[in-house]
């Protein structure tokens, strides 16, 4: 339903979604990615649903334990000792902690990306950075939406190979193998195809071109002016934070960070106000709207 943040400008959701993914990534703090993964799945429970979060919360904790485990057997990193591996390295404390941030951060960004590619859809990616840069702006669209669309054809391609015997779960498991290589190269020969008449398409309707012009809905208004200037104090409080060294913290040698008080306290609450912006909006226009229909 095209709600609440949804409504909202292009570029405002545009800064909004760089604001919360580069202060995730850059800062790494471990209680901001906490509050980036929660703001983030939050987000994702309210706007998509049940299925849409059990959906991408399974695929979080996939790649959590895998990371966790990658890092804690690769990395031998710290001080404190856990245990030792049977190849004789340590299982440090600090190497798992990296691995939990490192697995907070992935988690993060995914759910982000998530309500990214719902929100930033392919007319609004297109008017964004079609003016600047057509070939980046039809590439950026192709790229967010062939995740959704890659998924859809595989199904489709795996009911077609089952209907006629040629699944991955029947025969022995050379029969398998190749019926998961055909299934791929199928896939492989879609993606080519489909990236070729998207650009055949795209050109023949004159996209790109210095003469062309464009028609949009979208304007500016106060919301997004506000919401914007919210996300600009809100990241310039964040790094003036960092600079003065209210943001401290290490993984190695050891696990440390700054010490808790006001001005910490506030700066959590900053970017946490920050992040849950679009739930915010989005649950303001839900209640406003349920008022309006029950004045009718």
């Amino acid at each position: 339903m095209n709600i609440g943040f949804m409504k909202y400008h292009p570029l405002t959701q545009f800064i909004f979604f760089l604001s919360v993914l580069l202060v995730t990534m850059l800062i790494m703090h471990p209680v901001f990615l906490a509050i980036s993964l929660a703001a983030g799945s939050a987000y994702i429970l309210y706007s998509g649903g049940v299925r849409a979060f059990l959906k991408n919360l399974v695929m979080m904790v996939f790649i959590s334990l895998t990371i966790i485990i990658i890092n804690s057997l690769v990395s031998h990193g710290g001080i404190t000792i856990i245990t030792y591996l049977p190849d004789g390295n340590a299982l440090t404390l600090e190497s798992v902690i990296f691995g939990i941030a490192a697995a907070l951060l992935m988690s993060g960004i995914l759910s982000w990306f998530y309500s990214l590619n719902r929100i930033l859809t392919s007319d609004r990616i297109i008017y964004l950075f079609g003016r600047f840069s057509p070939k980046l702006a039809l590439l950026i669209s192709m790229t967010l939406n062939f995740i959704s669309r890659f998924r859809i054809q595989l199904s489709s391609v795996r009911a077609a190979q089952y209907a006629v015997g040629r699944d991955m779960k029947n025969g022995k498991p050379i029969v398998r193998i190749k019926n998961g290589i055909r299934i791929f190269s199928a896939m492989i020969q879609w993606s080519l195809e489909n990236s070729v008449d998207t650009a055949d398409s795209m050109k023949s309707r004159g996209y790109g071109l210095k003469k062309r012009t464009c028609f949009t809905l979208f304007r500016i208004t106060l919301r997004d002016i506000i919401t914007i200037g919210t996300v600009i104090v809100s990241d310039s409080y964040i790094i003036f934070a960092y600079m003065t060294g209210g943001l401290d913290y290490s993984y190695y040698p050891y696990f440390e960070i700054s010490s808790v008080n006001i001005f910490t306290l506030s700066v959590y609450a900053v970017f946490a106000l920050s992040c849950l912006l679009p739930l915010i909006i989005d649950i303001s226009e839900d209640r406003k709207w349920k008022y309006i229909q029950s004045k009718i």
